[in-house]
């Protein structure tokens, strides 16, 4: 009886009142603002909106749907978050019931879009970030027409969400989670059903682009904030891996609030407002991440360019063991040259494979010899046809086989993800 209810609960469901209203808005978002700094208002002209209603917003942090939901208080929302929440034994189903959708990133996902559908069909509050994952340095980033196809289809008015703050208070290069300091949000723009009805699917797609276009850094420039965080620079190194002054890849190293260069020691260290400042007059910096991807993104476009150009890295092979946890199946080397990403090692089945939670293997694995069941294989991913690579810098990448299976690849130099995602940025486009 227990497991039939659960699989009767299908995605994109009326929001359940008990872990949407009571859970979520309730006690989620009371907990949130105060841990947080959140100081955001419900807005009761979009709350009064008639459905369907498709909202829009920048992506910059985990708590994002939090933040949408309490600028939204009183009506419930469906949100699409990435599938990998899902398979989470408790938090899977507790946002299974309060309506969310789950969704595969960078591939194509028929149960998203019904889900999606679904909600819209019966007049509801569909939230969603285009953009697919979250900001890496404060700027907002590309997304596809998707969601304005969706939008036209369902003949769903169209808002714009956007929040501050939210990027400082988690980042997702930090390795210290969160850090206290003030988020604000609001809804920018609307474009009524009655206005969408008469616009193309193309000229949406340009409203939105244009509506979702962000700089955190530059909202702080006129804003200044301070967060509060004993290690403020912690994993910063992971995307800030250049080093300003000697050019040298994957040399920064990082303290509380600063980071070194471990070829030529120039400091760098990161302020309270979360900006950069040179450490002495002989140092030299960006004064924000963003200026800093920017100049790094020139330096890989440099480097891939070249004739001879090859990058190459031992990587550990992990694939999805079961429908939550991952397993390593094997280890090899990652290539990466004249536009193809290569791995060339071993692989077994995932039930022969070291199931690993929390970063670890599971004890009853401990003994386990791949090298008894692995075999030879050589995996080949075009980067002209890939959609994007799932990062957890500092961690690990995917990448997908055209039959959507993932490849969760774990460097032996975990700082090295953010110079695999801009050479591949690069390859991607200068071919």
């Amino acid at each position: 009886m227990g497991e039939g209810k659960k699989k009767s609960v299908e995605y994109g469901c009326v929001p359940s009142t008990f872990w949407y209203k009571i859970f979520g808005s309730g006690i989620a978002i009371t907990v949130c603002r105060f841990l947080f700094g959140m100081k955001i208002r419900a807005d009761k002209k979009i709350r009064a909106l008639p459905g369907p209603i498709v909202i829009a917003g920048n992506h910059p942090s985990y708590i994002d749907p939090i933040i949408m939901a309490t600028t939204l208080y009183g009506r419930p929302i469906n949100f699409v978050a990435g599938e990998f929440l899902f398979r989470r034994p408790i938090f899977g189903r507790v946002i299974t019931r309060g309506g969310c959708i789950p969704k595969a990133q960078y591939r194509n996902d028929i149960r998203t879009v019904k889900a999606m559908m679904r909600v819209l069909s019966r007049g509801g509050v569909l939230g969603i970030f285009p953009e697919g994952t979250r900001l890496t340095d404060g700027h907002s980033i590309d997304f596809d027409k998707g969601l304005s196809t969706l939008v036209k289809k369902a003949g769903a008015s169209l808002v714009i969400f956007r929040s501050h703050g939210a990027y400082m208070t988690w980042p997702r290069w930090s390795e210290n989670s969160w850090r206290k300091g003030r988020i604000t949000a609001e809804f920018t723009d609307v474009l009524p059903k009655e206005k969408v009805e008469q616009m193309s699917v193309d000229e949406i797609y340009d409203y939105m682009k244009k509506a979702l276009v962000y700089d955190e850094y530059a909202y702080f420039a006129d804003h200044p904030t301070v967060f509060r965080s004993k290690n403020l620079a912690a994993g910063v190194q992971n995307i800030a891996n250049i080093c300003p002054k000697c050019e040298g890849i994957n040399v920064t190293r990082a303290g509380k609030n600063s980071l070194v260069c471990s070829a030529c020691g120039n400091k760098v260290i990161m302020n309270k407002y979360g900006f950069f400042e040179a450490a002495g007059p002989k140092d030299k910096c960006f004064s924000n991440l963003h200026e800093w991807t920017e100049w790094e993104q020139t330096i890989y476009e440099r480097e891939a360019a070249k004739p001879d150009y090859c990058l190459t890295e031992k990587v550990e092979l992990h694939v999805l063991c079961g429908e939550r946890d991952y397993a390593k199946v094997g280890e090899g080397v990652l290539t990466i040259r004249d536009g193809v990403v290569n791995y060339e090692g071993t692989e077994c089945a995932p039930e022969e494979g070291i199931v690993y939670r929390k970063g670890k293997p599971i004890r009853a694995h401990h003994t386990r010899d791949l090298s008894a069941v692995a075999k030879p294989v050589k995996k080949e991913f075009p980067i002209n046809s890939m959609k994007g690579i799932l990062m957890d810098f500092g961690m690990y990448m995917e990448l997908f086989e055209g039959n959507g299976r993932g490849n969760r690849f774990v460097p032996e130099n975990p700082q090295r993800l953010f110079e695999i995602q801009s050479i591949v940025k690069a390859m991607k486009k200068q071919s």
